[in-house]
């Protein structure tokens, strides 16, 4: 075959598999071979590492992803700072967001980096006292063909849960590989209706900690005593084709959390009776002046969470342009008397912020991903970082607190991130 005529001879070719992949075994592990016109991909089916070749060279490099040992060093040291502080029944959970995972081995931008910060962040189960950890959304850039992005989700999913620490994976607005689709000549969509939720969520759901209503929304929850963590889905669009196969919604550009959601959140407040609570979104549902963030609808799910922490009755109510984001759902929080919602975190904007609303304290979390000082895209709050490859702020995470007392939120962050950032609540 003539694609297998300059690869090593340890490649041993069993199936052609779908999507144009071919199934091999290298070095006695099972792999998928990802054929390209400039390019060859190793992915690993199991656990192993990822190869990948660029033609016509004949040798396959090794995709570096490892935790490094500065990383975990520094990681060791940030646990013992946090650990004199927090206490086991605590809520403790840790978080990281934007990792931007891209088929690239760039020194000062997006990247396998991201797939890297992941590695490395999950280091932290192993040396703190977490109840779960999250990822908040944008896994993936979402610019690489199709096959590439599914294999790294599919990837990152393996990464979660064969750790042993439960875990939350958010939507973000990259997730669908939309960034990719405009860049093609017909703009039509590179991933099905369900390819995120069957490679990321399916697996997620199937854990017994993480509670849920449904399955369909992208939301979910953990309890620690009297404080509840709510995950919500900001990229929440239908998945809707024109006659030319485009996609009607961008959900890149289009943030929006819809009806059905809305109907389920509904639900967990209510069963939430004086609990304190933390929800936890990719992007923020309200700007730092009360208005709202998303395309539709940030600002209504910001009303309900309001209405729950007054202990009010009502209905919800927005008649929207479009009839796919009109809300009308009813609720009733008298039942609440002392339960709060008490914070709100998300990541996207690519920055830290804070501000607070209507007593609900938002909380921006920085953008994992490598964002290089000279890289046009670089936010401002990056820049002042100046971040570099292998130098500590190449990467940020956080770990969150909340004490036995429920009165004070502490953020610890590591990397480029605020060393620790805490609220009155």
């Amino acid at each position: 075959m003539k694609i297998f005529s300059k690869i090593w001879s340890n490649l041993l070719l069993t199936t052609k598999h779908k999507n144009g992949l071919y199934q091999l075994k290298y070095l006695q592990q099972p792999y998928l071979l990802q054929v390209q016109k400039k390019q060859q991909i190793l992915w690993p089916q199991q656990t192993g590492t990822m190869y990948y070749r660029l033609l016509p060279t004949e040798r396959f490099r090794l995709v570096e992803v490892q935790p490094r040992f500065f990383v975990q060093q520094y990681l060791q040291e940030f646990a013992k700072r946090v650990s004199a502080v927090v206490q086991n029944d605590d809520l403790n959970f840790a978080v990281i967001t934007d990792t931007h995972i891209k088929f690239a081995d760039s020194h000062s931008y997006y990247g396998f980096n991201g797939l890297q910060h992941l590695t490395e962040f999950l280091l932290l189960p192993t040396l703190l006292p977490l109840d779960f950890v999250a990822h908040l959304g944008d896994v993936i850039d979402g610019s690489d063909n199709a096959i590439t992005d599914q294999q790294f989700l599919h990837l990152v999913s393996r990464t979660f849960t064969q750790q042993s620490c439960p875990y939350f994976i958010a939507k973000g607005n990259h997730d669908d590989n939309d960034k990719y689709d405009e860049h093609t000549a017909t703009h039509k969509p590179s991933f099905a209706q369900n390819t995120f939720f069957n490679a990321l969520w399916q697996p997620m759901y199937q854990q017994d900690t993480l509670l849920k209503v449904s399955a369909r929304w992208g939301v979910g929850y953990f309890d620690k005593d009297d404080v509840r963590v709510i995950f919500i889905n900001t990229t929440d669009v239908p998945f809707q084709l024109d006659q030319q196969g485009r996609k009607k919604y961008d959900s890149k550009l289009v943030l929006a959390i819809r009806n059905g959601q809305i109907q389920e959140i509904i639900q967990i407040l209510e069963k939430s009776v004086n609990k304190k609570i933390i929800v936890c979104g990719h992007a923020n549902l309200v700007t730092r002046k009360g208005q709202n963030a998303l395309e539709y609808n940030g600002k209504a799910v910001h009303d309900l969470f309001k209405a729950f922490n007054c202990g009010l009755k009502g209905q919800l109510v927005h008649q929207a342009k479009d009839t796919n984001f009109s809300v009308n759902a009813a609720f009733d929080f008298r039942n609440n008397h002392s339960g709060r919602v008490v914070a709100y975190l998300c990541g996207h904007r690519h920055l830290e912020d804070q501000f607070k609303i209507d007593g609900i304290q938002y909380v921006l979390l920085n953008v994992s991903a490598l964002m290089g000082r000279n890289h046009a895209l670089t936010t401002k709050y990056n820049y002042w970082w100046n971040r570099q490859k292998d130098q500590i702020n190449e990467f940020s995470g956080y770990v969150v607190n909340l004490n036995r007392q429920n009165t004070l939120l502490r953020i610890f962050g590591y990397g480029a991130a605020t060393p620790l950032r805490q609220f009155s609540i």
